[in-house]
């Protein structure tokens, strides 16, 4: 048996130093941004929540306008520092060579009878309000905020910009941002649940828990309790945490980039964003890629070259001041 053992952990050892050098080799032959620049890594801005801060490689405003990046997980996990090894940051150095800086905050996740809503978005909230009231000392721009999310990240970041002041906070109300990025993010919870996608998501990281024995039900895990016992309770959550429910209080630029074969997120969640956006006269550009999965994953290499271009230049596009050089 200790033998088992012994060699159970040493193949784990072996698998993890192999993890990573494949996401170090990864991280320098791609530029990602951590290993660019000036970065501060690690500050805490509530309780055992930490940012990161990744400056400009080259200074174009007086102060610089910042994005904030919120990564995904399906509200189970996920981190920060997901912005050096994932689709979109050749975007995000594009944006750091063009003079901002971008902010990566950590949030709450799901836990065992607790939902993670609305914690996870008041945390992102904090995470801003730490930047405004550390902005001078740092050099930041808060009358040019952005918000970019993937997945669940896109889904709290419309959580942000989209609803009027009813769901927020009172110190909250007074942030505007230029624009908001959803990336393959859902906006309408209520179909995402009824949907097959939470199956999908179980079956995903089933493999990984059924390992040791475990099962998983994103439904309950999120949302915190058995969703069969209280459906009505389950209506009134789906529904006040859907974005596409809060579409025109805010009229905020919208980018959405979504792939048409995503099988996690239905691509029709984001069809229907940008059909109501029109109707509403609200701004906004959705790219669709065709062939493509969840993550972007089988994304080609021109596609995955667009995705840098339509970022960065939807940002860029929506600057409110002059340049300072």
């Amino acid at each position: 048996m200790r033998r088992i053992l012994k060699y159970s952990v040493i193949g784990f050892l072996v698998l993890l130093l192999v993890l990573l050098v494949v996401i170090g080799t990864s991280l320098f032959r791609t530029k990602a941004p951590v290993t660019v620049g000036t970065i501060e890594y690690g500050i805490r801005y509530k309780n055992n929540l930490e940012l990161d801060l990744y400056f400009p490689t080259r200074k174009v405003f007086e102060a610089s306008p910042v994005l904030f990046y919120i990564h995904g997980g399906a509200w189970v996990g996920g981190t920060k520092a997901a912005i050096n090894f994932n689709r979109i940051h050749g975007a995000i150095n594009t944006l750091r060579e063009r003079g901002y800086t971008i902010i990566a905050p950590n949030y709450s996740v799901a836990g065992n009878n607790k939902t993670v809503f609305p914690e996870c978005i008041l945390d992102v909230y904090e995470a801003i309000e730490w930047t405004k009231k550390n902005a001078a000392v740092r050099g930041l721009d808060t009358t040019n905020l952005g918000l970019l999310g993937e997945s669940a990240g896109a889904h709290i970041a419309m959580m942000i910009a989209f609803p009027d002041t009813i769901l927020q906070p009172a110190k909250y109300r007074k942030t505007e941002f230029n624009y908001v990025i959803d990336v393959y993010g859902p906006n309408d919870l209520t179909d995402l649940y009824h949907g097959r996608a939470a199956e999908r998501i179980d079956a995903s990281i089933g493999k990984v828990l059924g390992i040791i024995g475990s099962d998983f039900s994103i439904k309950k895990y999120v949302i915190g309790f058995d969703p069969l016992k209280d459906s009505v309770r389950v209506g009134e959550l789906l529904s006040r945490f859907s974005p596409i429910n809060f579409v025109g209080q805010k009229k905020i630029p919208v980018l959405i980039l979504h792939g048409n074969k995503d099988q996690i997120v239905p691509v029709q969640q984001s069809v229907i964003l940008k059909r109501k956006l029109d109707a509403l006269a609200i701004s906004n550009e959705m790219h669709l890629l065709d062939n493509v999965d969840h993550n972007f994953k089988n994304a080609s290499r021109l596609q995955q070259d667009s995705i840098q271009l339509w970022i960065s230049e939807f940002v860029l596009r929506r600057y409110r001041k002059k340049l300072l050089v």
